[in-house]
């Protein structure tokens, strides 16, 4: 029977299958919490159940293992009626009969269809990319697993990381931590560059030598070197050729939206699965959120939008009205004990102002962008104490004029101070 209802004592039950069972799955099933309308069942092609993709890094390095970052055990999710079928990949939807077919024959009905498919790593297409071993990226526990086998069997391995994003730190960090020699590439002169500025860069640049990683900026990867594994990146530095030995090279180049299954539904797609403010696609009985869906031409790589977006399709699927909209994304990073938090844009626009202040000796360095007296965006290394507030700020609008002389400092206070660090405004 096609669409068929689930009934618990007396309570009628729909179908809700979930696609896909990462973060954004995870803060649905959350959100959705033990009193919901649905029996939900969970369809995720990795072989073990949720982990938390945030701690790939040490993991890879050895600092945590699976079960620590696995954190949902059974009895979470018969709470929430949940069953999950890990290993279980979907091929196909037929929207017509509301069913999913998965790789292994099996169909499973649906009322109300939730695409959560997540993203993959972007490889550039450079000579040797698709053809040499030793070449990936890292977003998987497939690719931790990998990345440590190839370290573990060549001790010393010299490992470049293309790309100074987020996660292309974190790949060089964990490595590190494994005993590799990591060399970090990236293309722009600042690391992390969407969320860092020249100032905060530098310093994150001190902390990642401290650690024994190379970083070279302003260099453009050309082609890989090797016959069937990977021996070296040719790159562009300066205007100049010049050949990194590599034993191993991870890309954190950027990501793509898992949304070739959507597609070929015919749902409407653009970067990722187009969806609205309510998170529904072009089909009303299918919603998508994550990694895999776009908004208003947006597509999503951080944790604060993707948890934005299950909280509002919860209320959703609860029957509430509720609708999304892009918050200010909150990253945090910590590396060798140095703390950076960012929150909006890095960079003040015209008619903004900047106040900063700077300690290099400490490591400390702050940055806030204002706009009518009110917070736009907020830049915090070494010292992140007030990052919660910061965000609070910012999310409410509230206008900061009254604490101007002690914002950068002490933002909680209203009474006079002395800092005993110079406070500068551009």
């Amino acid at each position: 029977m096609i669409g068929e209802t689930v009934t618990s004592g007396h309570r009628p039950r729909r179908r809700l299958v979930i696609v896909g069972n990462g973060l954004a799955t995870d803060s649905l099933i959350g959100h959705l919490g033990t009193d919901h309308p649905w029996s939900v069942r969970v369809l995720g092609d990795e072989p073990v159940r949720h982990y938390n993709r945030i701690m790939l890094s040490p993991l890879l390095g050895g600092e945590t293992d699976l079960p620590s970052i696995s954190p949902r055990d059974e009895s979470w999710y018969r709470a929430r009626r949940v069953t999950v079928s890990p290993g279980k990949r979907v091929t196909g939807i037929d929207r017509r009969r509301r069913r999913v077919l998965c790789e292994d024959g099996e169909w499973v009905d649906f009322h109300t269809l939730v695409l959560a498919t997540g993203a993959r790593a972007s490889l550039p297409p450079l000579p040797g990319v698709d053809t040499l071993a030793g070449v990936g990226g890292f977003r998987s526990l497939e690719d931790a697993r990998r990345l440590r086998e190839r370290c573990q069997a060549r001790p010393g391995a010299r490992a470049v990381v293309v790309g100074a994003g987020l996660l292309g730190v974190e790949a060089a960090v964990g490595l590190r931590r494994l005993g590799a020699d990591v060399t970090l590439v990236h293309r722009r002169p600042v690391l992390m560059n969407r969320q860092l500025d020249a100032s905060a860069s530098a310093l994150l640049r001190a902390a990642l030598s401290d650690r024994g990683i190379r970083v070279r900026t302003g260099c453009d990867p050309r082609r890989l070197l090797g016959a069937t594994s990977v021996t070296g990146v040719e790159v562009e530095e300066g205007g100049v050729s010049r050949t990194l030995p590599a034993d191993l090279v991870v890309f954190a180049t950027g990501i793509t939206p898992n949304r070739e299954l959507a597609r070929a539904a015919g749902l409407e797609c653009g970067a990722g699965v187009r969806v609205d403010a309510a998170l529904c696609t072009s089909d009303p009985r299918i919603r998508a959120l994550g990694e895999c869906c776009e908004f208003q031409g947006n597509t999503y790589g951080l944790v604060a939008p993707v948890r934005a977006q299950a909280e509002v399709l919860a209320r959703v699927l609860r029957g509430e009205t509720a609708r999304y909209r892009d918050p200010a994304p909150l990253t945090r990073l910590k590396v060798s004990g140095l703390d950076i938090h960012t929150l909006g844009p890095v960079d003040a626009a015209e008619g903004q102002q900047t106040l900063w202040l700077s300690d290099a000796a400490a490591g400390v360095y702050k940055k806030l962008i204002l706009e009518n007296g009110r917070l736009r965006g907020v830049l915090l290394v070494g010292d992140v104490r007030h990052s919660q507030w910061y965000a609070h700020a910012l999310q409410s609008g509230r206008d900061l004029g009254a604490l101007r002389d002690i914002l950068l400092t002490h933002p909680t206070r209203d009474d006079a101070h002395e800092t005993g660090l110079p406070v500068e405004v551009a």
